[in-house]
């Protein structure tokens, strides 16, 4: 196996330089400048080393960066957003998920959740969409989210005694991991997604607030939601209904004990901190803020400690995530998103007069993305880009297309598409489901997620915003 890992380097970085490399030599296109093929290039380069996972996330995004500067960014532009905003908001919000996590709380909603619901499929697939939607409210990290949630619901079909790879088990655990995810595009920060969107936002000059995300978002997410545990049982339907109670959720809660005072306190800096998220229209506070006054009380009740930082969050994500976070801004000074803009534009135009084909062919060219763009993130500056300014002035608002762009962010047709669904497979040592499972289950999604944005659609049009 470590042989066959530094083949596939190797393999991935001799692929890599010679992509980038031919774009590179080619005569520059029209409409890029030399700095701007250079970019592309180096884009190309990156985006090979994540699939084929050369240096790992974090040390490739920031070879991309110094490369980047070395073909001519400018460095404030290339690491720019590590001083911005949306990083900080990136960190704020995932100490607060540490701090779910480290306290405990985060599990003791999980198994409230799971009380409250009844012992049948349908009624833990109910379950874990509710506890989805209320964790993304304070942990943004899809990994963590997945993290928590997948070992609670491995326990639970090991305690129901279900066979590994059966149907039953299959579609608990990948209906688990998809509640870890997709739920967390209802709110600006439940997921990781949504500091990007705030600098995309910024670098086009729109407005963007977390409650007028959430009114735009919240209900397409949790109409999506249900259609995809609805198509996962249609397409998974289980051997035999589950013939156990609720015994399991009950002694965890048991082992758990009374709540302790600093979950209490955990909790009460995440309630306020929503609450200061949705009055951002009234107070005018940056988004941050409210993240590092968070960290503070979480030290003075020793739920975090200076001294555990380095291990309470994932700095080789942070440091990615910034990298990429910087990408809006590389993209329009070195003139990529205009080049990028003749290819993507003709094409959107040619379908801008029916609203759901232009949502439908935005949606299909997410999907076609994602299978070179194993981050996402890449993908979504890609497309929001040249198609907001192309909407700019049409009745499309700007988050709608937000909408359009993210949900089909999420495939995993191929297991390098979808970390989460990764990350599920091996926490459950590959004995949850096989790749038929995940296959069908992949169609799924991709069919759920169109029907989801073409129900959308009536909402929107009922809030005036298509």
């Amino acid at each position: 196996m470590m042989a066959f890992q530094y083949r596939k380097d190797y393999v991935g970085a001799v692929l890599a330089f010679l992509a980038a490399g031919l774009f590179e030599l080619l005569p520059t296109p029209a409409g890029l400048t030399s700095v701007g093929q250079a970019t592309v290039s180096i884009l190309i380069l990156s985006v090979i080393f994540w699939i084929f996972d050369v240096l790992g996330s974090a040390v490739t995004a920031l070879f991309m960066l110094a490369l980047l500067i070395l073909a001519g960014v400018k460095p404030e532009h290339a690491l720019g957003a590590y001083a911005g905003g949306s990083f900080w908001i990136l960190v704020g919000v995932l100490f607060y998920g540490a701090a779910m996590q480290s306290t405990g709380l985060a599990r003791r909603v999980a198994y409230w959740i799971l009380n409250l619901f009844p012992s049948t499929y349908k009624g833990v697939l109910g379950a874990f969409l509710l506890i989805g939607l209320v964790l993304s409210l304070a942990i943004p990290s899809m990994t963590v989210r997945t993290a928590i949630l997948v070992p609670i619901a491995w326990a639970l079909v090991q305690t129901l005694g279900l066979p590994h790879r059966s149907r039953g088990s299959a579609l608990l655990m990948l209906s688990t991991v998809e509640m870890a995810v997709v739920p967390g595009c209802a709110t600006l920060y439940g997921s990781l997604y949504g500091p990007l969107m705030v600098q995309l936002f910024q670098t086009q000059g729109f407005p963007i607030e977390w409650w007028a995300y959430a009114r735009v978002l919240a209900v397409p997410t949790i109409i999506w939601s249900v259609l995809l545990l609805a198509g996962n049982w249609i397409a998974l339907r289980p051997e035999q209904e589950l013939q156990v109670g609720q015994e399991f959720v009950r002694s965890e809660l048991k082992k758990m004990g009374p709540m302790r005072f600093q979950e209490m306190v955990t909790a009460g800096v995440v309630i306020v901190s929503i609450v200061y998220w949705v009055t951002d229209r009234w107070h005018h506070q940056p988004a941050f803020l409210i993240g590092m006054l968070g960290m503070a009380v979480f030290a003075a009740f020793d739920i975090l400690q200076e001294k555990d930082f380095g291990t309470a969050i994932s700095w080789p994500l942070v440091l990615f995530l910034g990298a990429l976070l910087g990408l809006p801004t590389v993209v329009q000074q070195t003139q990529v998103d205009q080049w990028l803009a003749g290819y993507i534009v003709p094409l959107i135009q040619s379908v801008s007069g029916n609203t759901w084909l232009l949502f439908m062919v935005v949606a299909i060219g997410m999907y076609a993305a994602r299978f070179l763009d194993p981050v996402g993130f890449l993908a979504v500056t890609v497309l929001f880009l040249p198609i907001s300014s192309l909407l700019r002035g049409t009745p499309i608002a700007p988050l709608v297309l937000t909408a359009v762009i993210l949900l089909p962010a999420h495939p995993f047709w191929v297991n390098y598409q979808n970390i989460w669904v990764a990350l599920g497979d091996g926490i459950t040592s590959q004995n949850a489901f096989d790749g038929s499972h995940r296959l069908r289950l992949a169609h799924v999604y991709a069919v759920a997620t169109l029907l989801a944005l073409s129900v959308a659609m009536l909402y929107w049009k009922a809030l005036g915003l298509l």
